[in-house]
């Protein structure tokens, strides 16, 4: 798994030649949040699931249980589906990225499929 807490983090994952897709997502969002340089660090921590992650990992990190949390919003991309959730009543959030491929969490996958149907 791949946390992202800061502005710097965030912001050079928005532009990972290792990971275009990835970086194509992030990008947006970060344009969708940005406003002239503001630190991101205050707005969206970013959870980037990796195949092999535990559910339990997945929800020590987040610190709640993710299949029990309600999604405010999700969205599925070319090989990846975005779960977004306001934690505060300022705005911020996280924001989950889910790679689908037959290596993550099975559970993980079908809340997705569920949540999305």
């Amino acid at each position: 798994m791949r946390v992202l807490r800061d502005s710097a983090s965030i912001r050079s994952a928005g532009v990972d030649p290792a990971e275009p897709s990835l970086s194509v997502l992030i990008s947006r969002l970060i344009a969708d949040l940005d406003d002239e340089g503001c630190d991101l660090t205050e707005m969206v921590r970013i959870v980037v699931v990796q195949p092999g992650d535990a559910l339990s990992t997945i929800d020590a990190e987040l610190g709640f249980p993710l299949l029990e949390r309600p999604l405010d919003v999700i969205e599925t991309h070319d090989g990846w589906i975005e779960l977004t959730m306001v934690l505060s009543d300022d705005g911020f959030g996280v924001v989950v990225y889910v790679p689908v491929r037959p290596d993550v969490d099975a559970r993980l996958l079908a809340h997705c499929q569920e949540a999305m149907s």
